[in-house]
């Protein structure tokens, strides 16, 4: 039997070895000769390798880390990475939105496989998506992640302004509520108003209510760029955190993406509703959108999100070292350890999942194989210390040392 045997998978046992990397709630543990035992899709043993055990499959001298959790992306995007950055509003309307008009039907399907196998390839295993507003797009999206046994958030960008098909409130919430019947523990579907500018207050409310109905999450946008809060005050005599609250949006379920035009207040009341956010440094560079606070994050659940397609990739290695980078720069450093933890640990929680983001006992056995020497590459001083391999994958790690991508126990990808 090998990994890829689905069939054995459900009931063997298999044993891997190799240095093993995982986040805990202090930090992260670190194996150097570590055993990982994976039964029935879900880890049943880890820690360190025992005398006499026998390895299935010795993954030496790699490097063995939980799956990445990319937690804000749009799948129909994928195709517009790198295309033209520009202002967020202009960016949208030129490029995004006809992009999408045409994300539905045969279209849909094929660039979703597309999608989840580029996904994959760069080590993420678990994702909050966005599909286009077509609920068909929603479905592709759906069937594909069951397939692949991933964990997800899926949820079409629910728009009664300015959308790019003909709708009403009332349509757009229909097709939510038929489309919420796709939910179950692994693949959420979750309520998404696109942000506040694609949304009447009707269509708002009516997002909160539908969530709150059916214990549904919720994901949206905000304070992106300072042009897109002024519009939203405009529109709505109000801030924008303000009109997400009115509407009843902001919840322990719900999460934010970007949130970087944000005073001191509105971070606390962003902590006391109990929500969480999706930091995406890679994209906030490209659209020039500013850089978010991340001392003040650290008040709630953050996570990071590549934001295809402003970002401009799928790599959650490169959101994470922009993250540094700007932190840095910003004068508020955030080590290695702790970026990999938000691109991990930290954005399965983020989703809400308990099951992903560390390799533990009862977790889903997502993990990922990083080349050796792409990390430490030969003639270089080995690493002295856990830091110090986190700090080398942070800053070297990339699409081409996965060597290896597994979803509950089944090998997805292999270089």
């Amino acid at each position: 039997m090998t990994p890829t045997d689905t069939a054995g998978l459900r009931t063997a046992s298999v044993t891997y070895r190799g240095r093993i990397l995982s986040p805990a709630d202090a930090g992260w543990n670190d194996w150097p000769d570590g055993r990982l035992v994976v039964r029935g899709g879900k880890v049943a043993q880890v820690g360190p390798w025992r005398r006499g055990a026998r390895a299935d499959v010795d993954l030496r001298p790699h490097f063995v880390l939980p799956g990445l959790v990319d937690v804000h992306a749009h799948v129909p995007q994928l195709p517009v990475c790198g295309v033209h950055p520009g202002s967020l509003l202009e960016w949208l309307n030129r490029w995004t939105f006809p992009l999408e008009r045409r994300f539905r039907g045969a279209r849909a399907r094929e660039l979703t496989r597309v999608y989840f196998r580029e996904m994959l390839a760069q080590g993420t295993t678990s994702a909050a998506l966005y599909t286009s507003a077509w609920p068909d797009s929603v479905e592709a999206c759906f069937e594909e992640a069951a397939a692949l046994n991933l964990h997800a958030w899926i949820g079409p960008p629910l728009m009664d302004v300015d959308a790019y098909r003909p709708v009403t409130t009332r349509r757009v919430l229909d097709e939510a509520r038929a489309l919420a019947r796709l939910d179950s523990p692994e693949r959420r579907f979750v309520v998404t108003p696109r942000f506040a500018l694609s949304a009447t207050r009707e269509l708002l409310e009516g997002c909160a209510a539908l969530a709150r109905e059916r214990g549904l999450p919720i994901q949206t946008h905000l304070a992106e760029q300072r042009a897109e809060c002024d519009a939203v005050r405009e529109r709505f005599g109000q801030d924008y955190l303000d009109v997400y609250d009115e509407a009843g949006l902001l919840t322990p379920r719900t999460l934010f993406a970007h949130s970087i035009w944000l005073s001191a207040r509105e971070w606390q009341r962003l902590a006391r509703a109990g929500c969480a956010v999706a930091h995406c440094p890679t994209s906030n560079v490209f659209l020039g959108s500013g850089v978010m606070n991340w001392k003040r994050a650290r008040q709630v659940r953050v996570g990071l999100g590549s934001d295809v397609g402003a970002g401009p990739d799928l790599s959650m290695f490169r959101v994470a070292r922009m993250a540094w980078t700007l932190q840095s720069l910003n004068g508020d450093p955030a080590d290695a350890g702790e970026l990999l933890w938000a691109a991990t640990l930290g954005g399965a929680r983020a989703l809400g999942f308990s099951g992903v983001g560390a390799l533990a006992p009862g977790s889903s056995a997502d993990f990922i194989v990083l080349d050796a020497e792409q990390i430490v590459p030969p003639g270089a001083p080995q690493a002295e210390s856990t830091e110090d391999l986190l700090s080398r994958i942070l800053h070297r790690a990339g699409r081409s040392a996965v060597r290896q991508v597994y979803v509950a126990g089944v090998l997805r990808h292999q270089r």
